[in-house]
């Protein structure tokens, strides 16, 4: 049925059709992730950090060089208010109270004003004769990865996994580099305010690792089909927490009631929820999202990208948009879920 939608002016059938056809049954003790809407945006997103959202707004960066800026409204079922085109492939989505962050593979940091309702381009920075892959903000610090390293940064410290020589990361306000020395196969630590070395954590594997740093823990987890996991490390002491042995290209922690869940995104095109009790997270069910939609090719819906945060119980997935052989304008590169609480002793997010 869903094939039968065209072209972005159908969000809003396609948008009826999963909240009343694919919700899944919920079993009264368990909270569940329920399917809400897909967006067949023209783009796709295909890095762990190519969603990102605030109050007002969605920003999703594609790899065919796009910055769509979708309004977050549930009832409009969430509008397009524009499109920015950059040329080249965008790696990381960003932003904080003032300003929306964007970096591309032609080493370049593009910075936005909030401005409403269209965003305003206020600098173009070139940090990287060969790319950037990632950034992130925290405590008024921004900080960049160059080449193909992956990195992410908690209150006290950054982590940064190179994947070849000469990758490293930037402290662009204080322009420091950090991560100089090429170490294969390790998740290097530095402390955030000296950049200095502290510590280093085991890969599971030789290739790209992806990062995520929340609530004073640090996630890692190994893109693509045969990821064998998710490691998750305290962010602060560096002490192995749980290792979950189910493959996620990339995962995004909620808070509700007081429970901690842990969301995690499959190249399968699944999204499996998680529930923290004692310190460790719990498998509780699992969503696939290629049967919901009816889109179910092996490439149709691979998920890449998660954004949670605590305006809403609503989770925005980006998928990888298929590939050039099944590419369509009906297929669904964004998709938007929510975490339903149903236990007697908790109660749906507002």
């Amino acid at each position: 049925m869903l094939r039968a939608v065209a072209m972005l002016g159908s969000i809003l059938t396609v948008g009826a059709l999963v909240e009343s056809s694919f919700t899944p049954a919920v079993r009264d003790a368990e909270p569940q992730i329920r399917l809400v809407n897909t967006i067949p945006l023209p783009g796709s997103f295909v890095v762990a950090q190519a969603v990102y959202a605030d109050h007002e707004r969605l920003f999703l960066g594609s790899y065919q060089g796009d910055l769509f800026v979708l309004r977050r409204d549930r009832k409009a079922n969430f509008p397009v208010m524009e499109t920015i085109h950059l040329g080249a492939p965008l790696t990381s989505v960003r932003g904080n109270e003032k300003n929306i962050y964007v970096t591309s593979s032609n080493g370049k940091l593009y910075t936005f004003a909030k401005t409403w309702p269209r965003l305003q381009l206020t600098e173009k920075m070139s940090l990287s004769t060969y790319g950037l892959t990632g950034l992130d903000i925290t405590g008024g610090g921004l900080y960049v990865a160059k080449g193909q390293a992956a990195a992410a940064a908690s209150d006290s410290n950054l982590f940064i996994s190179e994947l070849n020589p000469g990758d490293t990361g930037l402290d662009v306000l204080s322009m420091r580099s950090y991560g100089e020395t090429f170490v294969p196969h390790r998740t290097l630590v530095f402390d955030r305010q000296t950049l200095r070395p502290i510590g280093e954590l085991p890969q599971p594997g030789p290739g790209h690792v992806s990062l995520s740093v929340r609530q004073n823990f640090i996630f890692m987890t190994t893109p693509g089909c045969c990821g064998r996991g998710i490691d998750i490390y305290n962010a602060v002491t560096l002490q192995h927490i749980q290792y979950i042995e189910r493959s996620a290209n990339t995962v995004a922690v909620a808070k509700a009631s007081g429970t901690n869940y842990l969301i995690a995104g499959s190249e399968a095109g699944a999204i499996d929820l998680y529930e923290q009790k004692n310190g460790a997270y719990g498998f509780i069910s699992t969503l696939n999202l290629r049967e919901l939609t009816n889109f179910k090719g092996s490439e149709d819906i691979e998920i890449r990208s998660l954004w949670v945060d605590p305006f809403d119980n609503l989770i925005f997935a980006g998928s990888s948009w298929g590939n050039d052989s099944n590419r369509a304008a009906d297929l669904p590169s964004l998709l938007i879920l929510e975490l339903i609480q149903n236990s007697p002793h908790s109660r749906r997010i507002p």
